[in-house]
């Protein structure tokens, strides 16, 4: 048996990333919130590093007297004695210790179970129907429908208890719950929601039609085939209107109803990561939210003229590991420094390139724009401008944005920008005749009136995208 041996030269490309670049751009893409946590995780775990006690910068004011007071400190001010403040103020933002301090954050779940479970415990109950109640209570998602079906559920808590539970006696307990308010709670789905929330109602023709239409015509009245049940029910047209019109009225998500005050404000807040002003002369300024920590060497870590210890010996290993800790915080401090200034040049560059939406705020006015563009105008590299915008969002004087919103494709070759296609299709869809809705060709006809020549099929496109129906789903008699 021979064996052969051959010598073949291959071409490869490859990107090899150290690992500063790495964790360089794992910094780029976090929020401010993460950031804070990232520096809090660094400097608690490198002794080397610390946080300067001036990290707050100096400002003056009118009269030229030295102005440190923090923002903590201003929004303390704001309190009439220090009893006053509430915890969360008194911590200090880059101080830390080594006592566990628990996050304070509220139970956003209690407030729809406790007011569903406190209305349980007035009803006349065994133990065994209450407490398959509850089970089924939390079950339910936040609109308040219960999503799985009652055998899997009996399955679930007979292995939970280790007693068994029929499918007869959660359907009973169900019906218990369904029983609660808001009306419609403990629906399986949108038609049952609705008809639990009817048979609430006092009786009447227009509940009597409109419960008729959720059982035997539902799928023509999601579709609008509202002559299609007239000739099936045989009512008359104003009493279907009437009762579809009670439809429109109903909740379909009754488990908002029980959403504790506040909660779905603390779900939607959003830290933004720059801060753009307009001042009155069109002048826009750029900048980073919040101070950033200024880093330093702590004093026992820094460069001293100590000769060099033996090889081997205990001093040798301490200036090893100091040299070592020494490194990494010049390292990080550098990576901070390079994240900030990263940031503020990829916003400049957007601002830059979308200067009439920082002046009007009209988001008609945004231009085609894409990380290219931004490549162009800054020299940094096309990942570096991915991630530094990934996520983020920019504060102004007429709210917050996010980064994503500056960015969009040309639609067409008239060099059209998604956000100025959408706002103008909007516009026409709000402000057309609600009894007879403009068609996807008419809606391009409009847009090539207005500057805009796209085609039928780019406005359907963008409809869809933007949640709005086809023009028969459109049509309302008011």
């Amino acid at each position: 048996m021979e064996s052969k041996s051959a010598l073949t030269q291959e071409q490869q490309l490859r990107l090899k990333l150290n690992p500063q670049q790495v964790r360089f751009g794992r910094l780029l893409e976090m929020s401010v919130p993460e950031f804070d946590e990232e520096i809090a995780r660094v400097v608690d775990e490198n002794p080397a590093l610390e946080v300067s006690p001036d990290t707050a910068a100096t400002d003056r004011d009118e009269e030229g007297t030295p102005f440190t007071e923090t923002s903590d400190e201003l929004m303390r001010a704001d309190y009439r004695t220090e009893d006053d403040v509430p915890s969360y103020r008194t911590r200090d933002r880059w101080s830390y210790t080594a006592e566990f301090a628990p996050h304070e954050q509220a139970d956003e779940s209690a407030g729809d179970l406790e007011a569903l479970t406190e209305q349980l415990s007035v009803l006349t109950l065994s133990e065994r129907q209450r407490e398959i109640a509850t089970y089924i209570i939390g079950n339910l998602d936040e609109n308040g429908y219960l999503l799985r079906s009652t055998s899997l559920l009996a399955d679930d808590l007979s292995v939970a208890t280790g007693d068994d539970v029929s499918t007869a006696e959660m359907d009973a307990a169900l019906r218990i719950v369904q029983a609660l308010d808001p009306p419609g709670i403990g629906a399986r789905d949108l038609r049952e929601c609705l008809l639990l929330q009817l048979d609430r109602m006092e009786p009447s023709a227009t509940v009597d039609t409109a419960r008729n239409i959720l059982r035997n015509h539902y799928n023509a009245f999601v579709k609008k085939h509202y002559d299609f049940i007239r000739n099936r029910t045989n009512a008359k047209i104003d009493d279907i209107k009437a009762a579809i019109a009670l439809l429109l009225r109903l909740n379909p998500k009754p488990g908002s109803l029980l959403t504790p005050a506040g909660v779905e404000e603390r779900m939607r807040y959003i830290t933004p990561d720059f801060i753009v002003e307009t001042d009155p002369e069109g002048a826009v300024s750029v900048s980073l939210n919040g101070p950033v920590p200024r880093l330093e060497l702590e004093h026992s870590f820094r460069l001293t003229d100590a000769p060099a210890a033996p090889a081997g010996s205990r001093r040798a290993a301490a200036d090893a590991f100091i040299r070592a800790r020494r490194d990494e915080a010049v390292e990080f401090m550098d990576m901070v420094r390079r994240r900030g200034e990263t940031l503020l040049t990829v916003m400049e560059a957007i601002v830059r390139l979308q200067p009439d939406f920082f002046t009007t705020f009209d988001r008609s006015r945004l231009r085609p724009m894409v990380l290219r563009d931004i490549r162009d105008l800054t020299g940094l590299d096309l990942s570096v401008i991915s991630r530094a915008t990934a996520g983020k969002y920019v504060l102004t004087e007429r709210g917050v944005f996010p980064l994503k919103m500056f960015f969009s494709e040309a639609v067409g070759d008239a060099g059209i920008s998604v956000p100025q296609l959408e706002e103008e299709l909007r516009r026409l869809i709000e402000h057309e005749d609600p009894a007879t809705p403009l068609s996807d060709e008419e809606l391009a006809a409009e847009l090539n009136q207005c500057g805009l020549p796209v085609a039928r099929r780019t406005v359907a496109k963008y409809r869809e995208r933007m949640g709005f129906p086809v023009a028969r789903l459109r049509v309302r008699h008011d």
